[in-house]
């Protein structure tokens, strides 16, 4: 499938580089439809890591469950909810400040191409820190409580393979959309 992909941009590539002596232009519709999806998404993405950080920091404030669940992987999980919904917000607002109509290519691809970027190194680091929360979490899981460790690991497993194969598709598609070019 990502050779597919590969070979349609190469593809796309040839055919710009092809039309430098003429005029190419931005598919502004499709790019737009795809910035107010990608805001959506965004917009999603920072409302649900701020709610859930308030959660896990009222639970940490409360103190429940201090067994299974430990005062500091709560702090933990509060803190880096906290930092993913500033992380989104911060893409929110840089995509947002985007006027596709007014741009010329070049200038779209580098800005989007930015957004991209840092989209991706985001999702990474979060991932990682999400990675460090269940390595801590589960020999406490394990020890107090050996039906919810399995949960998480089945939970985390099914949606490791959503997010492969159906979450981040859509993301590449997205962000294919935004520099698409009149043919």
């Amino acid at each position: 499938m990502q050779l597919d992909e590969l070979k349609k941009s190469m593809s796309t590539l040839e055919q710009v580089l092809a039309k430098t002596n003429t005029d190419i232009r931005i598919n502004v519709s499709a790019s737009e439809t795809a910035q107010t999806k990608i805001l959506k998404k965004f917009r999603h993405g920072f409302t649900s890591s701020l709610i859930l950080a308030v959660v896990f920091a009222a639970a940490a404030i409360g103190n429940i469950n201090p067994l299974s669940f430990p005062l500091y992987l709560k702090v933990y999980l509060s803190s880096f909810l906290a930092a993913a919904g500033l992380w989104y917000i911060y893409l929110y607002r840089r995509l947002k400040d985007i006027n596709i109509a007014t741009l010329t290519p070049t200038q779209l691809f580098s800005k989007t191409a930015t957004i991209k970027l840092q989209t991706l190194s985001g999702e990474i680091f979060f991932g990682a820190c999400l990675v460090v929360l269940f390595t801590l979490l589960f020999p406490n899981a394990w020890v107090y409580n050996q039906m919810g460790f399995w949960a998480m690991a089945i939970t985390l497993f099914i949606v490791v393979i959503y997010s492969i194969f159906y979450y981040w598709p859509k993301y590449i598609k997205l962000f294919r959309d935004l520099n698409s070019i009149k043919e």
